[in-house]
């Protein structure tokens, strides 16, 4: 039988305890009220203008980017607030020349933020007490954090993108292209959606560009689910990065980067009958370092060739980044060249006038041209610029880190530490890069202005930003000219697109829900 003292010790500890958690609760919300109005009244970023939510945390920007406004965000936040609009309670994008040039010049000494870390193929490798990260040595050139290692790694894997080896390939691409012909040829018209159908083109060539193999996404007509899988993970890494302690206690435990995207709902299952390229890519890489060690011969001719010839003739160029960079040529280029042929080819379904003049245009090329006749089609490369202005890959601010010498843009005085970054949304709308009518598909501002064209190449974010930039661009360009020649010269592209703002965008974007039909086109 419990004693009465015994029943008002019980009572005591719970009132205690009571007491204690309110007090505690307390002081929580205290701390909270006191760093919003700290971070909208008093930060050193007081002044500059934005949503007031967004100045007091970052779960303003992360519900935007979960929900898919990322583009939305780039088309309306400087219309209404001006070139530099406070995005969080120490990030600003901005929409300027100005920034742009400060920004992404190389040697400005702005680092890529900690945005990144959700990126990185491989988590740090180590996270210290004051939460600094060891990066390591990967190759992941999309999130590299050492500049030094990565400027190393650039010029090691140079020769292998330069323009006179990558048209080497081409090739592989015409042989691709024909077999996209007469599937397309064989669904007699039949409505595809566009977003697949140009991602599993994409992984195909690919496939025989860098290691003379085929997914069979074609034979099949399935990507397999693996373009929604991509975009779901793109989701979840965008919201992650705007949270970099997230990814920093993820190297401790994964199960805090779970809890995380359960509370914010950016878990996802995989698609149905979802199989994805990578593991297999994998496999072939190493069957090929298998033939280089027993000292066998190999004839292909491949991407994946002349990185073994460069292992072999550069032996810092490591084995392990022998595999990486086979790899990333599939990580950094399926979705990205899926996207600029997406929005390519819808673009064109929605001008018909503008894809009769192109189509016009290419007949004069040969049946499956080669890239030295590019400079013979400029509506095509017009068009193509045109789409990658207004749909660019990605949508929200490339992230830097203002260095120790602080910045002053705009009039305002930015302090170290500050994460800044141009919009390509809003940068690539901007009239005083484009010119008049910014919202509108008018390829036609490309040609005839020599400065306004050199002026929008310069301040276009495309192919990221001064000296990370895309080590692959040469590969990509010629890829995806070399795709869009053969699906316009010989089929009439329609297209039903929803409204852009329907698109979900995220760090990365792609426009999505579009169907198409590819009927044969009278030559």
């Amino acid at each position: 039988m419990t004693t009465l003292p015994a029943i008002d010790a019980l009572l005591w500890i719970l009132g205690y305890t009571t007491r204690a958690i309110s007090s505690v609760a307390i002081l929580l919300v205290t701390w909270i009220l006191l760093s919003c109005v700290y971070n909208a009244l008093l930060h050193p970023l007081a002044r500059v203008p934005g949503p007031w939510a967004a100045s007091v945390s970052n779960i303003w920007l992360a519900w935007h980017v979960k929900n898919g406004r990322v583009a939305e965000l780039g088309k309306t936040l400087h219309a209404r607030y001006g070139p530099a609009v406070r995005v969080g309670p120490n990030e600003i994008w901005f929409s300027s020349k100005e920034a742009f040039r400060t920004i992404y010049s190389s040697g400005s000494g702005f680092e890529k933020s900690e945005f990144y870390l959700a990126t990185a193929l491989i988590r740090p490798l180590q996270v210290d007490g004051r939460l600094r990260v060891t990066w390591p040595d990967e190759l992941d050139l999309l999130s590299e954090g050492d500049m030094k290692r990565y400027r190393v790694q650039r010029r090691l894997i140079g020769p292998v993108y330069r323009p006179n080896n990558v048209l080497r390939h081409e090739g592989s691409v015409d042989l691709v292209t024909k077999r996209v012909v007469k599937k397309l040829r064989s669904l007699q018209g039949n409505e595809i959606d566009l977003k697949e159908w140009m991602h599993l083109f994409v992984v195909e060539c690919l496939g025989a560009v860098v290691v003379s193999w085929s997914p069979g996404m074609l034979d099949q007509e399935s990507d397999r689910g693996t373009s929604v899988h991509a975009y779901n993970a793109w989701r979840r890494k965008s919201v992650l990065g705007l949270f970099p302690l997230v990814p920093k206690l993820e190297s401790l435990s994964m199960s805090i980067g779970r809890a995380f995207s359960v509370v914010w709902g950016i878990n996802f299952d995989a698609p149905p009958k979802f199989r994805p390229f990578f593991p297999a890519v994998g496999q072939k890489i190493g069957q090929r370092i298998k033939v280089m060690k027993q000292g066998q011969k190999d004839a292909r001719t491949d991407i994946a060739a002349d990185l073994v010839q460069l292992h072999q003739d550069r032996p810092e160029f490591t084995e392990a980044y022998l595999r990486k960079m086979t790899m990333t040529n599939f990580g950094a280029g399926h979705e990205t060249m899926a996207s600029t042929l997406t929005s390519l080819m819808t673009v064109l379904g929605e001008h018909p006038e503008i894809q009769q003049q192109l189509a016009d245009e290419l007949r004069q090329l040969n049946r499956y041209p080669s890239y030295n006749q590019a400079d013979r089609t400029p509506i095509l490369h017009a068009v193509l610029k045109e789409s990658r202005r207004l749909y660019p890959v990605v949508s929200m601010a490339l992230p830097r880190v203002v260095p120790a010498s602080g910045a002053r843009l705009h009039g305002y005085d930015i302090p170290a530490g500050t994460t800044v970054g141009c919009n390509p949304v809003a940068l690539h709308r901007n009239p005083d890069v484009c010119g008049p009518d910014p919202a509108s598909f008018e390829p036609s501002r490309w040609l005839g202005d020599e400065q306004r064209a050199k002026t929008m190449d310069m301040y276009s974010l495309g192919w990221g930003g001064g000296a990370r930039s895309c080590p692959g661009r040469h590969l990509a360009e010629m890829m995806v000219w070399k795709m869009a020649v053969v699906l316009i010269r010989e089929f009439e592209i329609c297209v039903e697109a929803p409204a852009e703002e329907e698109m979900p965008s995220y760090f990365l974007s792609i426009m999505t829900g579009v169907k198409a039909r590819f009927q044969r086109r009278e030559q």
